[in-house]
């Protein structure tokens, strides 16, 4: 692994950004890059100082065009077969994150760059982003167990079916997309959505994407439930003086 494969910078206090830094390849996710980006989560998840962790790709042409598969190529089938093992694990453990993850598709996302920011919790674009899921072209399927809970059941077959790539104004009118910087400032955008996240209260937040995380399937009461327990219990309920502090700062003020 070259240090030059993953770059990590905070763009803001408690953002940690990491870039795929292989712009020759459209940032293509080898497999030392993707390992690399999982051991660095792993660390991350254990650093009170990063609250946010930010995702994005060298240069301007591209987020990710997916798997290196140059280096696919040179794999014995029994080879490839082991490794989509390990990346299906890989893929997991980043959407399990406990902490919130923002993907910045400034340009290209296809195959498993998609897959990549379809299991963050945001994903901010612009007029330059390009978006795919490449499966159905090789005769493969993808994310069909997570993106309708993100655009919906008919825009998932759409895109799915088709393999089909949507810009970046398509992406975010679908809910594809969760911000868009109209401008063009894909990181200034994404660092400004990962400030107002790392601005909160971090036990909260974590709880959230916990809850939203574990949600689907289970019946509404489950969730309510689960939500009132996790209040009660995992956020340590403060005194209401304390937890509203600006709120009766302000009022003081204006008396």
């Amino acid at each position: 692994m070259t240090a030059q494969q993953l770059r990590e910078s905070f763009p803001a206090p408690g953002v940690l950004q990491l870039t795929l830094d292989r712009p020759d390849v459209h940032n293509a996710i080898s497999m030392s890059l993707q390992r690399e980006l999982d051991e660095r989560l792993t660390r991350a998840a254990t650093e009170d100082d990063v609250r946010v962790v930010l995702v994005a790709g060298a240069g301007d042409a591209a987020f990710s065009a997916g798997y290196d598969l140059h280096e696919l190529a040179e794999l014995s089938p029994d080879e490839n077969a082991t490794l989509a093992r390990e990346r299906e694990a890989l893929l997991w453990r980043y959407l399990e994150f406990p902490k919130p993850t923002i993907a910045a598709v400034h340009g290209l996302s296809y195959g498993a760059g998609t897959l990549y920011a379809a299991c963050s919790d945001l994903r901010v674009g612009g007029p330059a982003s390009r978006i795919s899921v490449t499966a159905a072209t090789y005769g493969g399927a993808n994310l069909t167990w997570i993106l309708d809970t993100l655009i919906g059941a008919g825009q998932t077959r759409d895109l799915l079916m088709t393999s089909r790539a949507v810009g970046g104004a398509e992406a975010f009118r679908m809910g594809l997309l969760t911000r868009y910087a109209e401008d063009g400032d894909v990181s200034g955008v994404a660092t400004a959505a990962a400030m107002q996240i790392a601005a909160q209260p971090p036990e909260a937040v974590r709880a959230i994407k916990s809850l939203l995380l574990t949600g689907p399937g289970s019946d509404l009461r489950s969730r309510y439930d689960r939500e009132n327990a996790v209040a009660r219990s995992t956020l340590r309920p403060r005194p209401i003086a304390e937890m509203f502090t600006e709120f009766f700062r302000a009022r003081a003020g204006t008396e």
